[in-house]
């Protein structure tokens, strides 16, 4: 079977799209079967770069009329004319498109993975015009795909009741933690702690600043905790934090600023992979607040590494942290204080959260992501879903 999918994220590895891509080609490189993958890059995002060179995968770079003038056209045109046009001539049985931006109109049988419907669902995603245009146009392509694979079940629901898409056309297949997030040793541990200067426990965030995030009930349940209790205890905060405030990213220094807490709130910006893993491992609690998430990719990371992990029991974020962690109404703030400055005085609640939190992220693998992923190609390319995935 000739299966091609869009390499539309392969340039942004970091991004949620980008990594989901990036872990399934490495999956189907490593042991492709009797099957023959093909990458097709809109040649615009590859810029100075050359194609990669992924062992026993196919790669195409696809222009469009667009490249050097407007991108967001070219992203139009590779999505809508160029992807299809390719798959024709290297007659794919199935083409596979990783995120949510089907085309309208293929010749093959098209898969789809919706991530999620925050565009659509969240007030402050939904953009201007522009934004809305091209969500219709990816929700007709989607009702027009052959199968959608979502990243988890709450996802299923809202693709049902939002693009009105039979239950029966939509698999569930979870993401997972990239296997490199484990546990750290000591030393590694106190090395990213002295870099960033956390000489006390710290709560530690990574996950994002748009509103949806939710981060200011994090950071008020953690002023009312740190105003209760006599040891001085640390925010830590990763990631690179929005140059302008807006709808979609409020200010978080504001609301620093209202609790009085800029002593005791660390800014670390972006972190590496390394570096995160480490300060999952160290970490006295990792919180994660989100109002919706299509999968919930942070928790699950934290969980991997052995953090405590208090989580939102909201859309998918419960369906990934289950009983590995703590689970809270997101805006509940006396909810997010009791729990807190219960896990920050208890030694032993910590310990039993990181290992309950361990054996829930062995629950999940890219290894059985990409035997799903496969199993799903396989039932639209045979028009059943009786056939066996390979192993991967």
């Amino acid at each position: 079977m000739r299966i091609a999918l869009s390499g539309m994220f392969w340039t942004e590895p970091h991004v949620g799209s980008g990594q989901y891509l990036h872990h399934l080609m490495s999956r189907f490189s490593a042991n492709p079967a009797q099957h023959r993958f093909i990458l097709i890059i809109p040649r615009y995002r590859l810029g100075k770069q050359s194609k990669p060179v992924l062992p026993q995968i196919q790669t195409v770079a696809m222009p469009t009329p667009f490249d050097r003038r407007n991108a967001n056209l070219a992203k139009l045109w590779f999505e809508h004319v160029a992807f299809g046009q390719a798959c024709r001539k290297l007659r794919v049985d199935v083409a596979h498109v990783p995120y949510f931006g089907p085309p309208r109109y293929a010749a093959m049988p098209v898969i789809a993975t919706v991530h999620d419907l925050i565009p659509i669902l969240v007030p402050e995603n939904r953009g201007g015009r522009a934004v809305q245009a091209y969500m219709r146009l990816a929700s007709a392509g989607a009702r027009r795909a052959d199968m959608i694979i979502a990243d988890s079940h709450h996802t299923k629901q809202d693709v049902v009741k939002q693009l009105g898409i039979p239950s029966q056309r939509i698999e569930v297949t979870h993401l997972a933690a990239s296997e490199a997030l484990q546990p750290q040793p000591r030393q590694a541990i106190a090395a990213v702690q002295e870099k960033f200067r956390l000489d006390v426990p710290y709560i530690f965030y990574i996950g994002g600043f748009q509103a949806h995030k939710n981060l200011a009930t994090a950071l008020r349940a953690f002023a009312r905790v740190r105003r209760s209790v006599s040891q001085r205890v640390v925010f830590a905060i990763a990631g690179r934090l929005p140059t302008a405030v807006s709808v979609l990213f409020p200010d978080i220094h504001q609301v620093i600023l209202e609790e009085g807490i800029a002593a005791d709130v660390a800014l670390l910006g972006p972190v590496s992979e390394q570096e995160k893993a480490a300060l999952l491992s160290g970490c006295a609690a990792f919180v994660f607040p989100s109002r919706y998430e299509g999968f919930g990719l942070p928790p699950l990371e934290a969980m991997q590494c052995g953090a405590p992990v208090l989580a939102s029991a909201t859309t998918s974020v419960g369906e990934v942290v289950g009983d590995g962690g703590i689970q809270l109404p997101p805006t509940d703030i006396d909810a997010w204080v009791d729990a807190l400055g219960r896990v920050l005085a208890d030694e032993q609640a910590q310990a039993a959260l990181r290992e309950r939190g361990i054996v829930r992220a062995a629950a999940f693998s890219w290894k059985q992501t990409a035997q799903q992923t496969l199993a799903v190609y396989e039932r639209v390319a045979h028009g059943s879903g009786r056939k066996a995935a390979h192993e991967i």
